[in-house]
């Protein structure tokens, strides 16, 4: 686990189309026909109340929209990454993602520290995941159940099941409601939050750089 943990952690929080090639070291996940147009989706959902019911569909929608741009063959690499920058800005919450990962020290950064590392996290999650679109074949999709968690947040649980039978992997998606929106503040793959995996590992980037923010910004400057 703590290798696949540190494979997954550039954004560790992590969107739906990257969870199996991020396992496929460990669980060498099998593919999903070309010609399905989607995985098929199992919902059985314990819905509390209209918060958790709207995550629930949230969620589901959202999958349905980033494995239908994955599993076209006639879209190119071009067309994938510009509709999975699409599926982010609409989907996830990276601002407030970006603000939790940097932790403490956003606080410590000036205001133009701030905005210049967040756009590099963006930039970062984008340059990342879109590179590993053509390892990406597909497997099957099941949203579980629902539960509410305090009086924004819902935590909907999913599986990539293996097609071969292997043991499924669950995914869950910490969804916040902001008036009739919904976003994903963080994802946990296994019981592990990729948000927090992140976290500790910038905060480690910015330590040996004597505390000081600037060294991460530069970092993921050279990086991405």
């Amino acid at each position: 686990m703590a290798g696949f943990v540190r494979k997954f952690s550039l954004f560790s929080v992590g969107i739906l189309m990257s969870v199996p090639v991020a396992f496929k070291a460990q669980a060498s996940l099998p593919v999903l026909a070309i010609d399905s147009v989607l995985p098929s989706f199992s919902i059985e959902a314990s819905v509390a109340d209209d918060k958790a019911s709207g995550a629930l569909d949230f969620v589901k929608a959202t999958a349905e929209k980033g494995l239908t741009f994955l599993s076209d063959p006639k879209s190119s690499q071009d067309q994938k990454t510009r509709e999975f920058k699409k599926l982010l800005d609409n989907s996830f919450d990276l601002d407030t993602i970006a603000r939790f990962v940097l932790g403490k020290y956003w606080n410590s950064a000036t205001p133009n520290q701030q905005k210049e590392y967040s756009i590099l996290f963006k930039k970062m999650v984008v340059e990342v995941y879109a590179g590993r679109f053509g390892d990406y074949k597909g497997e099957k999709f099941e949203v579980k159940t629902v539960r509410s968690i305090g009086k924004t947040d819902s935590l909907v649980t999913s599986y990539i099941v293996p097609v071969n039978g292997g043991d499924p992997i669950q995914v869950d998606w910490r969804v916040r409601q902001k008036g009739a929106d919904y976003k994903v503040v963080d994802v946990l793959v296994s019981g592990v939050s990729m948000s927090v995996t992140q976290r500790s590992d910038f905060s480690s980037v910015i330590q040996r750089g004597g505390g000081d923010i600037a060294v991460l910004i530069d970092y993921l400057k050279e990086k991405f």
